[in-house]
This record gives structure tokens, C-alpha cells and sequence, in this order.
């Protein structure tokens, strides 16, 4: 019997969820100090930090939405390996959450390689994205670009996508790399697919109020 978060006796985190046809996983609570499991109690207090289709946006959740069950699993130090555990369609579930499958994000950047770069990076601090300035979360999926941290060479997923999806037509690359078509298809249904909530950046929560009793 699916479960309502507003129900949920346990904290969550690393969940996914489901509101009607929507799937999209729960990475946590966010605090001062960084993201921490989500309670009940935080429904109408705080920020839920959400992923769907590999855009992270803050988010206050009705309670309503279905825990299913199943689980994130990102990246670690030893593989760039991640997705989505706990289902039989967990390849659907892994696109709904991240995007793109973490095989298809490493054939298309080693596709794009020129020399050692983009190369698929792995943090275990929260990092910022040189071009969209969000929070690309510890251990969250990410690309590196060039050697110059100096000059900004870290992007989210998100904006590694939408970089590639506006690149298509200068660069032909859907001509050129036609065993990633699938991959190019379904990173265009993320550049126009809406995304509910706010950006995820220090200059958000900067403007966002702080319960009193997480300060």
C-alpha cells in the first residue's frame, strides 16, 4: 500500500516520489548548513530540495505525494555510476529523476571529449556551477570541462544539457552522433519540459526565510 509523505513515520531522503504522472525524487531538507532527511513537520516549514529530469529546484510539498519506495543512488569516488534503485522500471525512473542515464551522460561526454575534457566529475563537498551559479549538491552527477578552475569549469547537469541541446544546430551534432540521438531526444524533452520550484542557489536561500527553529 503506497504511502503519503504527510503519512510517512520515518525521515526521508534519497526518495522518489509521485504526484499523478509526475516522478521526481526528494534529495532532502535544506538548512543553513546544508541538506538533512525531511520530517513530516516540514511540509509547511521548510525547503524540500527535489531532482527531476536532472534539474534540482527547491520545493515546499504539499504531503501528498506517494513515497514509492524506491531509492537514489549517485555517484561515488570508485564509479560515476548512479540511478534509481527498488523497481523493475528502474531505467524510466533513473530518466525521470537525473535526465539521462549515467550511461548515456558517459557516452555523450566521452563523445564530446577533445583531450582529457568534459570528463565526468565527483565531490563529496557541495560545489557551484560556472554558468547557472546553482548548488550542484555533494556527490550529486556533474561534468568538468576544462582544467581552469580559475575560469569556471565545473557545469550541473542541468546546464551541461541544456548546453548540448542549444550547441545541436552550429555543431550538427545529431548528424554526427547518431548512436546518441535517444539521448539527444530525451535531453531536449528537459530543456522544454517546465520544472515546478525555484532555482537552487546561495542567492535563494540568502532570500529565503529560516524557520526559528532551524536557526
Amino acid at each position: 500500500m503506497p504511502v503519503c509523505l504527510s503519512k510517512l513515520t520515518a525521515a526521508a531522503q534519497g526518495c522518489v516520489l509521485r504526484r499523478g504522472p509526475r516522478v521526481f525524487a526528494l534529495l532532502g531538507k535544506v538548512t543553513p548548513s546544508g541538506l538533512a532527511p525531511f520530517n513530516r513537520r516540514d511540509l509547511t516549514a521548510c525547503w524540500a530540495l527535489t531532482a527531476e529530469l536532472g534539474c534540482l529546484r527547491l520545493e515546499r510539498l504539499l504531503g501528498d505525494e506517494e513515497v514509492t519506495g524506491m531509492q537514489v543512488c549517485l555517484p561515488a569516488a570508485a564509479a560515476f555510476d548512479y540511478g534509481v534503485t527498488g523497481a523493475a522500471d528502474s531505467p524510466e525512473a533513473a530518466r525521470a529523476v537525473f535526465g539521462l542515464l549515467a550511461s548515456e551522460l558517459e557516452a555523450l561526454v566521452s563523445a564530446l571529449r577533445r583531450g582529457s575534457y568534459p570528463m565526468q566529475g565527483f565531490a563529496t563537498t557541495d560545489l557551484r556551477c560556472s554558468i547557472s551559479a546553482g548548488i550542484i549538491p555533494a556527490c550529486w552527477p556533474h561534468v568538468v570541462i576544462s582544467s581552469m578552475a580559475l575560469h569556471g569549469n565545473l557545469l550541473s547537469l542541468e546546464t551541461f544539457m541544456r548546453v548540448v541541446v542549444a550547441s545541436i544546430p552550429q555543431s550538427h551534432l545529431g548528424g554526427r552522433l547518431l548512436s546518441l540521438q535517444p539521448a539527444l531526444r530525451q535531453m531536449m524533452r528537459v530543456v522544454v519540459s517546465p520544472r515546478r520550484g525555484i532555482p537552487y542557489t546561495k542567492e535563494t536561500l540568502a532570500l529565503t526565510p529560516t524557520p526559528a527553529w532551524l536557526r
